[in-house]
Formats: C-alpha cells, sequence, structure tokens
C-alpha cells in the first residue's frame, strides 16, 4: 500500500501529496512534520551518527538564551506587565523546544515546564484564564506530582465557571501534599460555589 507523499526537492521535505486530502489525513501530516523536524536536526548534526543523549552534551547557548529570556518575563511580573511576561516567557519556551530531538530529553522537559509554569502564572495575573488553563493542562500531565500543577489548573477551571472540576483538581493537588494551605483555601473556595449553584 502506498501513501500520499512526495519529495520537495526545492524545500527537501516529504510533504503529503497535492491531491490527498488534509482532512483525511491529519495523522499521516502529524507523522510527515515528525520526520521532518528530525532530518532537519540530524543534518545539522554534521555527523554520521548522533552524539549520545548524555547531560553534558547539549546546546549551552540555547540553555543561556532561554534563562536570559526566563529571567526577562520574571523582570517584567515584577513590574505588573503580565500580559508582556506571557510573551517572554513563550519565546523562551519555544527557545526550549527547539532543542535538537538528539539532546537529552529531560534537560528539554525541565526548561519547557519552568517556561510553562511562569506563562501559566503570567495568563493567570493577566486573567486570560483560557489561555493558562491550556498551560495548567499540560502542566498537571508533565509535572502530576507537584501539587501546585493542580492549583493552577483548578484556579482556571474556577474561573471559567466550572467548579466541579476545580473541586477535583485541587483535591488532586492535596493526595499530594494533604497540608497544602492554598489548595485547601481554594477547595473551599470551589466547594462553596457548589453549594450556591446547588441551591444549598
Amino acid at each position: 500500500m502506498s501513501l500520499p507523499i512526495a519529495y520537495d526537492s526545492v524545500t527537501k521535505k516529504v510533504q503529503l501529496d497535492e491531491n490527498a486530502k488534509f482532512d483525511e489525513n491529519r495523522d499521516l501530516q502529524l507523522e510527515i512534520d515528525q520526520l521532518n523536524t528530525l532530518m532537519k536536526d540530524y543534518v545539522s548534526i554534521n555527523s554520521d551518527v548522533p552524539p549520545l543523549p548524555t547531560p553534558q552534551s547539549f546546546t549551552k547557548n540555547l540553555s543561556l538564551m532561554v534563562k536570559k529570556m526566563h529571567t526577562s518575563a520574571t523582570n517584567l511580573m515584577k513590574q505588573g506587565k503580565f500580559r508582556d511576561a506571557s510573551k517572554q516567557y513563550g519565546i523562551a519556551l519555544g527557545l526550549a523546544m527547539a532543542r535538537p530531538k538528539f539532546e537529552n530529553f529531560q534537560l528539554t522537559m525541565s526548561e519547557a515546564i519552568i517556561c510553562l509554569i511562569g506563562r501559566c502564572d503570567a495568563l493567570i495575573m493577566d486573567k486570560d484564564f483560557l489561555a493558562a488553563y491550556q498551560d495548567a493542562e499540560i502542566l498537571s500531565q508533565l509535572a502530576a506530582g507537584v501539587p501546585e500543577s493542580h492549583l493552577r489548573k483548578g484556579v482556571c477551571e474556577l474561573k471559567l465557571g466550572n467548579a466541579l472540576e476545580a473541586k477535583a483538581d485541587f483535591e488532586r493537588g492535596l493526595c499530594f501534599k494533604p497540608d497544602h494551605t492554598k489548595l485547601q483555601q481554594h477547595l473551599k473556595l470551589a466547594e462553596d460555589v457548589i453549594r450556591k449553584e446547588n441551591g444549598d
């Protein structure tokens, strides 16, 4: 069985055949994108075999740029410029995710989580709860054992009018740290909202 793909000699990328319908080939397009990214990283290493992904073999300049952008965003947070800060955290996240796929994935994950935490907090402070919820949802999966991940998600749920889901998020966070004061306070808030919605 042949796939509806073609090779573009100009861009040097694999792509969907021009006659293929995108809606019917979404999964294939995702795999093509991943293949093109992997090939780009592979070609850029200028070596027959990529180096082993050890903590020492990573692009230090990229980490310095991520750290610099993160520090800049944190300073904007301190000045109360939350929207600008969220954009800076977004740029830092983009840099962290641009790390070649052959490098240490654990380092990429830790940088991405730190940037997501900052951006999520900035979006919450800017009252952009829907965008903050998207970051909080990712954090609650990448850093599921961190109570604050569930706190952020629950706060967004509560602000978006989903008190039941918020309650579940706060309870999930309390499973990891039962004496977490903020989680306890927000759980009580969520329960109060649910009681009001039920007419109690």
